[in-house]
């Protein structure tokens, strides 16, 4: 399920249910090793040429993702993981975008919740 604005396309909120053998989100590891399991969430770069660094990117990156917060809170009886992440490309697309994603498991499936303004 996917909402988006209809005056930017930045920004949305995306909610996926994917089964899952595990019982816990805290089978997936740390709520940064759950990210690195997901990180398609993200996206990913495309451009695959050579580039001097720019704007603070590694040489030959045009695109970076930062975690900014991380937790784990219980809520009801239930583990959560909720992350907060700052993606930013070479573009300057405005500062970058804010990824907010939320986890946890359930009666055999995932549960992900990503909100992202930019």
């Amino acid at each position: 399920l996917r909402y988006e604005d209809n005056f930017d396309s930045n920004s949305n909120v995306s909610v996926m249910i994917t089964p899952t053998t595990k019982k816990t989100i805290t089978e997936y590891g740390s709520p940064e090793e759950f990210l690195s399991q997901v990180d398609y969430l993200l996206g990913k770069q495309a451009y695959s040429g050579k580039t001097d660094s720019e704007g603070g990117f590694e040489t030959d990156a045009v695109a970076t993702a930062n975690v900014l917060e991380s937790s784990a809170p219980v809520i009801g009886g239930k583990q959560y993981y909720s992350i907060t992440v700052l993606t930013r490309t070479a573009d300057g697309d405005e500062g970058g975008k804010h990824q907010l994603i939320t986890a946890t498991v359930a009666d055999g499936k995932l549960y992900i919740c990503k909100a992202q303004a930019g």
